[in-house]
């Protein structure tokens, strides 16, 4: 059905369009003896052609754009006509043709303060912002292969972090943090596509026109409760009015590798280290076999290199491919822009791969001079397909394996080498069975826009986004030689879940603007909006039985092992919100934004929560004592703010209904289900709120060709929502409370410097800081552990996300250092870590002074997850026909905690790594800084507490995107229909410089284990071509 809509809409645009252009055709045939051949020459003010530049018949369908000596020549146009020429970078010119030759002079663009930025439920000029709104255009996108938006967005804004954690096929996006965490809990700024709340991901990077990012409570409190972790506003393209049908494709293939993976020790090396491991822990153990093993590598009888897991299992590379076609333009009173996508994303793995199928329509139509309609519709389709054990497990698995094991057994069968799953049996196409989620998003966004007299905008918008989700997930049991593996793979299991969003949103919003006197500028903006969320999901799954080609959850599976299950929840808001703009001659400028939200989260005293913001900007440049600086000061701007958001972000959809569990009832011999009151309601709940300051200066000069932008805030969360501990005899769960508060300062700086040396050649040169300080400041006495990552701790006084544990002073190198001490067990040996002792307890309270112990009192904040500096250097240059651009992204002052095969040499009895086995400690190497070796690492006093020596720091400059392109003369593609040909080549993450790349580790890694797939470095061949 949802087909059938697409291409009906599709067709419609169509034939809008194609009507005008046909009275069009008509109106040219009739008038075919008066036209003629219209040539001329485009210029720029140093005299140099303009390249590439469009010229067209206004109000017509004909056009064609200047050659390399910015010549022109456009045939059949009728005498008298009005010749437009537009390009970029420069002012567009019309002139009149009556017979002859036309010669145009194109001045160069003042584009950063024509500049128009969308905001909040608007657009304004650049020049009149008043809070902190940092933009990316559509050429940083779509000139570069990325699959999301989110990975776009990466090093190119400061005060924006992107992570890109991963580079398996469907998960290569990013999270993205704006000026630090603002609460313990989610942390995810708010995304607004088109005017509604939507999803960055799920979108063609190639559709998108804009984007803006919110950082600060002035710019993002009219969208109140949700933008309390910043705003991302993302416009898609539109068509233009009394433009020509343009199409454009643009597609890729690339070929991806991992930017880093383990490097495990070979046949020898293990079997050395572990000889060496087992007489660590007993000297007088018998190693015989290990030594007869060496001798036969010494000789030859035995390969010394052996199996190499991780190249067995993986391919050396995967492939992607992604291809779009867009046709935009419009008539004199229709505008229209469809484009069709599809990403595909294959993997190192054959079974592990992702398909996505995207639609866009965007039509927006002048019914009548006071009215006009806007419809915007997408279709978007994902398939993800892995093996059952998914990508990240048999990556563990792979890592996990010695060399001197063997995949096959005598019979050339593939065998479970120590009792452990084979990581190549299960890399074959679903041989461990299927994983596959398919998930499918159908958007519609209907709007009006009335305009019953000058000034005033009425726009009434209803949207409904669906979303829908189908999880399937098979076991097989694998089998090894005739016998099956005991592990995951020893019994079969179906499982089959079905998932239902729907989202609703209603808006209406008024625009009201005039001038008074010439120079009193206002604007004002009154809006209501509602928004509502269902969710429903249906589970089942079934183990054990039938056979691997039964793989569904009602084929002949065990009817003894089941689970059947349903569930749903809903949310709603409501909202009024209102904007007042004033400026004067615009020199001073004035905004104040209000926001009243209502959530069902809260109790009905609660509910309500407003959240103001004003700002005030003063251009100093446009002052009269500033005449005398006008040849070369553009715009200097202060602007103040100060704003308040709010925040709901608490697990629990239904935190002010008392909640009610089951539990079992034995009254006599007979046992009955019973309901109990299972969470206490806190009728006192109401939302966090976050304040926010911010001081700002932004400049331009010298003909905007050096711009700069700085910003200085702090921000303050208050009344954070936390689940506080009460009495466990209760036997319920504790309520949420406003308790705790989160504090962020910081600043963000953007230089600019661009130039265009010649007609030849031009360059552009930007910079991007950000540096946020984050802190708990009140937790209410709930500090400790987090609950979902148990190497981090909340802790008053410190960053969200810290980890904390013992500090590490080096390695005991032998007897003497040990019984030196301090010690932490009392059992430490030559090779172990040693710690700092610098506290104790006095009373139940940690004093500063070391005792000679090493205990839970000299434990500290070891370090950070989310780094405190951040940054992004761009540089583009032009020469002729050639561009090249590069991207470098930068991170610091932040670590990476590294646990199990990542780090800890024969893990879960596992393998070692190549840094491990030249770093460790032994008795012949006594200055190794790699802690001595265990026969298993879990019996090794160095990882049984957390500390700092596993925690590294991740700081990294990364080379994030390199460009380099060719657009092919219009002297020659023109000839063959064409207007525009490019060719390019991108790279991706090409070069890391880390400290952790010497533990074979991205920077860009989760903390934990060896058991995540890489980020990739890309390469891709790309093709843009415009008719």
């Amino acid at each position: 059905m949802s087909k059938r809509i697409l291409a009906g809409v599709f067709a419609a645009c169509l034939l809008i369009n194609g009507g005008g252009y046909l009275a069009n055709a008509q109106q040219v045939a009739g008038a075919s003896q008066q036209t003629g051949l219209c040539v001329g020459t485009v210029i720029d003010q140093n005299g140099d052609p303009v390249i590439g530049a469009s010229v067209k018949v206004v109000g017509g369908t004909v056009g064609t754009m200047t050659d390399i000596d910015g010549n022109f020549s456009l045939s059949g146009v009728k005498s008298g006509s009005t010749i437009s020429v537009t390009a970029i970078g420069y002012t567009g010119a019309e002139k009149k043709w009556t017979g002859g030759s036309l010669s145009f002079t194109l001045k160069e663009e003042d584009n950063v303060l024509d500049e128009v930025v969308v905001v909040g439920y608007g657009v304004q000029k650049k020049a009149n912002v008043t809070g902190a709104v940092s933009t990316m255009n559509a050429s940083a996108i779509e000139d570069r292969a990325v699959g999301s938006i989110s990975a776009a967005m990466a090093g190119e804004m400061p005060g924006v972090v992107v992570v890109q954690s991963s580079g398996a096929p469907g998960g290569q996006t990013g999270s993205i943090t704006i000026r630090g965490n603002n609460t313990i809990n989610s942390a995810s700024p708010l995304v607004i596509v088109d005017g509604v709340p939507g999803s960055m991901n799920n979108i063609d990077p190639q559709d998108v026109e804009s984007i803006s990012v919110l950082k600060d409570a002035a710019s993002a409190a009219i969208y109140g409760v949700q933008a309390a972790n910043g705003v991302i506003l993302i416009t898609t393209k539109k068509g233009k009015l009394n433009t020509a049908a343009t199409i454009t494709y643009s597609g890729n293939v690339s070929i991806v590798t991992p930017t880093a993976k383990l490097d495990p020790v070979t046949a020898i090396g293990y079997t050395t280290m572990k000889r060496e491991a087992i007489l660590n822990g007993n000297p007088n153990a018998d190693v015989g076999i290990y030594d007869q093993r060496l001798s036969d590598y010494a000789d030859g009888t035995l390969d010394p290199i052996g199996t190499d897991w991780y190249g067995e299992t993986f391919k050396s590379h995967g492939t992607e491919t992604s291809h779009t076609v867009q046709i935009n333009g419009g008539s004199a009173n229709t505008t229209y822009m469809a484009s069709l996508g599809y990403l595909y994303q294959g993997g190192i793995l054959s079974q592990n791969d992702y398909n996505r199928y995207n639609a866009r329509v965007n039509l927006d139509s002048q019914l009548k001079p006071w009215l006009a309609l806007g419809l915007q519709t997408s279709f978007y389709r994902g398939i993800q397909k892995d093996g059952y054990n998914g990508v990240a497990g048999i990556m563990q698995h792979a890592n996990r394996l010695n060399a001197t094991l063997s995949p096959y057994n005598s019979n050339d069968e593939l065998q479970a080498p120590g009792g452990m799953q084979n990581p190549i049996a299960e890399a074959e196409k679903n041989a461990t069975g299927i994983y596959k989620v398919k998930d499918d998003q159908l958007f519609t966004n209907v709007y009006l826009n009335i305009t019953p007299i000058k000034g005033l905008s009425i726009r009434p918008l209803f949207s409904w986004r669906h979303d829908y989700r189908d999880y399937y997930r098979f076991r097989k049991v694998l089998l090894y030689g005739g016998s099956y593996n005991g592990g995951d793979n020893g019994t079969r299991r179906a499982d089959h879940n079905y998932y239902n969003w729907d989202r609703m949103t209603y808006q209406a919003v008024a625009n009201y603007n005039t001038t008074i006197a010439k120079k009193h500028n206002i604007g004002l903006l009154a809006g209501y909006e509602s928004q509502r969320y269902m969710y429903r999901y249906t589970t089942a799954s079934r183990e054990g039985g039938g056979d691997n080609a039964l793989d569904q959850v009602f084929d002949a599976l065990s009817k003894e092992n089941w689970q059947n299950g349903d569930n749903g929840n809903d949310l709603t808001r409501q909202s009024w919100f209102g904007r007042v703009q004033y400026d004067y001659d615009t020199r001073y400028l004035f905004e104040a934004n209000l926001r009243a939200d209502a959530s069902s989260r809260f109790p009905k005293a609660n509910r309500w929560g407003y959240f103001p913001a004003v700002s005030a900007a003063w251009r100093i440049s446009q002052e009269s004592f500033m005449e005398g600086t006008r040849d070369w000061l553009n715009q200097l701007k202060l602007r103040l703010g100060w704003g308040r958001t709010g925040n709901e972000e608490i697990d629990d959809l239904y935190p002010a209904v008392a909640t009610y569990s089951y539990y079992t009832l034995l009254l006599g011999q007979n046992q009955y289900s019973a309901l109990y009151e299972s969470s206490f309601v806190n009728n006192n709940l109401k939302w966090a709120t976050v304040t926010n300051w911010e001081l700002g200066v932004e400049t331009s000069m010298f003909n905007n060709r050096f711009t700069f932008e700085g910003s200085i805030y702090k921000r303050k969360t208050t009344g954070m929502l936390l689940n506080l501990p009460i009495l466990s005899v209760l036997g319920v769960s504790a309520p949420a409370q406003n308790a705790g508060s989160v504090e962020n300062k910081g600043i963000d700086i953007t230089i600019g410097h661009n130039n265009r040396i010649n007609k030849d050649w031009s360059y552009n040169v930007t910079l991007n800081v950000g540096y946020n300080h984050n802190e708990i400041t009140n937790l209410a006495g709930t500090e400790g552990e987090n609950p979902n990552n148990t190497l981090t701790w909340f802790l008053e006084g410190e960053a969200v996300g810290s980890y904390y544990g013992y500090v590490c002073d080096g390695i005991f190198k032998d007897e003497a250092e040990v019984k030196a001490g301090p010690l932490r067990t009392g059992k430490e040996k030559p090779g172990n870590l040693r710690f700092k002792d610098w506290a104790h307890y006095e009373n139940g309270e940690v004093v500063e002074g070391a005792d000679g112990v090493v205990d839970a009192a000299d434990r500290a904040v070891i370090g950070h997850m989310n780094p405190s500096w951040m940054g992004g250097v761009n540089v583009g240059v032009n020469f002729r026909d050639f561009d090249f651009s590069m991207l470098w992204q930068g991170a610091f002052d932040f670590n990476r905690y590294l646990s199990g095969e990542a780090s800890q040499a024969f893990y879960n009895s596992g393998t070692a790594t190549k840094w491990q086995e030249r770093e460790r400690w032994s008795p012949e190497n006594p200055n190794g800084t790699y802690p001595r070796l265990y026969e298993n690492s879990s019996s090794s006093p160095d990882v049984q507490v957390t500390n700092s020596f596993w925690c590294y720091d991740a700081s990294y400059v990364r080379l994030k995107n390199l460009t380099f392109g060719y657009t092919i003369p219009t002297a020659i593609t023109q000839k063959a229909g064409i207007n525009k040909v490019r060719v390019y080549f991108n790279g991706e993450n090409l070069i890391t410089i880390s400290g952790l790349y010497k533990k074979n580790i991205d920077p860009e890694a989760p903390q934990g284990r060896g058991a995540y797939y890489s980020n990739v470095k890309k390469f891709s061949l790309g093709l843009k071509v415009t008719f």
